[in-house]
């Protein structure tokens, strides 16, 4: 259910419209051996050759790497790529060290800007292990200088119409400004069969991003008195079968990702997927036996399983169910009329299909129907672009949770092997001296992401009915543009 910020082993670089680059100069690149490999790669791409990159990938590449993908179906990728982007500019290194490097470049043909990300396989030192490409904010110094209200949905309208195009987006994005939306714009279809059109209440099922759901419920608790963040897991769960995970893990740690529990999601069976789950406790005996990742507060790993099991400690304190407390407890005080938590099938005439590429076997050449996910503590909800402004506005002023607590979901408590900053359920960026929190979440045929721009109103969500890292493609954009608004208006 994560998010699109991993690192993938074959370079993916999708299309989006963006700003020009004519503004950033190109740059030389470090005599580092990555640097030198990424220079190589990316004089290849602008006179892109599939022989040329299929022989480049037999010589670079570790040998782990070709048991996930031949180095054939690496060129070919690479061709489409470079073909469709008409190459990329190197315009700043943001990393570089003797075994990685990252790129910050701008596609030639779209203007589109991508961290670009090579790192080394650590038994192979000189052959690549990881190399791929994410979404970006662009400089600072290249923003337009109009950010009125007008201008900015101008722009965030080109920018969606060049997307739908390109048949990178389907989907709602929704800019709002204390809580009231100053941009929507939705681009495809809620069912492409029938051309149904996506609307502001239109619900998708929006992975990851529902494990703040969890994170506000049990700052709802600690508000109340009834546990705290440093409570371990035994005092609530005394039966729980692996006894350092009773001794030492605390509730902090099962919302950071700090305490060393591993995943569940791939060990429900067909009748959960079919039937759902009435309580988050029914979770548990997937991954209670699990040994650890790692001694608990000693490192970061994204773990849905650490959700889930808070979401048994909520059940376990308030003595509600766990789709039940997020009903009565966060939908209904934040006005969520649209929203579910998912933990039950059924038919929902609102609900958005999901559209994916990806299939059993691999890459499909065509969008199918993606499998529906249910809901859990770890994700899974369905919600709409409107209820979730209104779930980040009553986080700001204090309805679900008291300011305290907030500051303290979106103070970092654990760091991300690749730097990143992560709170309680809530991930953290600096953009233009700005902090960023909220999460995304991608499953295939899902991806979303809801940014909330600190200290400021503006509140930016993202929601795509296809695979990620659909949301990011449109919600860098836009949080960047949002982002320097706040800044400028201050």
């Amino acid at each position: 259910m994560i998010r699109s910020r991993t690192l993938r082993l074959i370079a993916s670089i999708f299309l989006f419209a963006g700003f020009s680059p004519t503004q950033t100069p190109l740059i030389k690149l470090p005599e580092t051996a990555p640097g030198k490999l990424m220079t190589e790669w990316l004089a290849m791409c602008e006179a892109p050759k599939v022989e040329q990159f299929a022989s480049w990938s037999t010589a670079h590449y570790a040998e782990q790497v070709f048991k996930f993908v031949p180095a054939d179906k690496i060129a070919q990728d690479d061709m489409k790529d470079c073909t469709e982007s008409g190459g990329y500019r190197a315009v700043e290194v943001t990393d570089s060290k003797p075994d990685r490097i990252r790129v910050l470049v701008v596609s030639n043909k779209t203007d589109a800007w991508f961290n670009v990300n090579m790192v080394f396989d650590p038994k192979e030192h000189d052959k690549i292990g990881g190399f791929g490409a994410n979404p970006a904010a662009p400089p600072e110094n290249a923003l337009p200088k109009d950010l009125t209200d007008a201008a900015l949905a101008g722009d965030i309208d080109s920018y969606a119409d060049t997307m739908g195009k390109n048949d990178h987006f389907s989907g709602i994005l929704m800019i709002a400004r204390d809580g009231k939306p100053i941009v929507t714009r939705s681009e495809g279809y809620a069912e492409r069969a029938n051309k149904t059109p996506l609307l502001p209440s239109s619900q998708f099922t929006i992975g990851s991003m529902g494990k703040m759901f969890t994170a506000a419920a049990i700052g709802q608790l600690v508000d109340q008195r009834k546990l705290s963040y440093d409570d371990v897991v035994g005092k609530f769960l005394p039966d729980y079968a692996n006894k350092t995970v009773r001794d030492k893990v605390t509730v902090g740690m099962l919302l950071s990702h700090t305490a060393g529990l591993k995943d569940f999601l791939g060990k429900r069976s067909p009748e959960m997927m079919k039937n759902g789950v009435k309580r988050a406790a029914e979770f548990i005996p997937l991954f209670e036996q699990d040994d650890l990742r790692f001694e608990p507060g000693t490192s970061w790993a994204y773990s849905n399983a650490g959700l889930a099991l808070a979401g048994a400690i909520v059940e376990k304190v308030s003595g509600t169910d766990y789709p039940d407390y997020i009903r009565k407890h966060i939908f209904e005080p934040a006005g969520m009329k649209d929203s579910d938590p998912n933990n039950i099938p059924g038919p929902r005439p609102h609900l958005v299909v999901p559209y994916t590429h990806r299939g059993k076997d691999g890459p499909t050449p065509d969008w199918h129907e993606a499998e529906h996910d249910i809901g859990s503590p770890a994700g899974g909800a369905i919600s709409s672009a409107a209820d979730l402004v209104r779930f980040a506005d009553a986080l700001r002023k204090g309805k679900l949770v008291s300011k305290a607590t907030f500051a303290k979901m979106t103070q970092e408590h654990g760091k991300t092997p690749r730097g990143g900053r992560y709170g309680y359920a809530m991930e953290i960026a600096d953009l233009y001296g700005r902090t960023i929190v909220g999460h995304g979440g991608g499953f295939p045929g899902v991806s979303t992401h809801l940014y909330l721009v600190l200290e400021s109103p503006y509140t930016v969500v993202v929601l795509a009915n296809q695979d990620p890292p659909a949301a990011e493609l449109v919600g860098e954009r836009a949080t960047a543009l949002v982002t320097e608004k706040a800044k400028r208006e201050k």
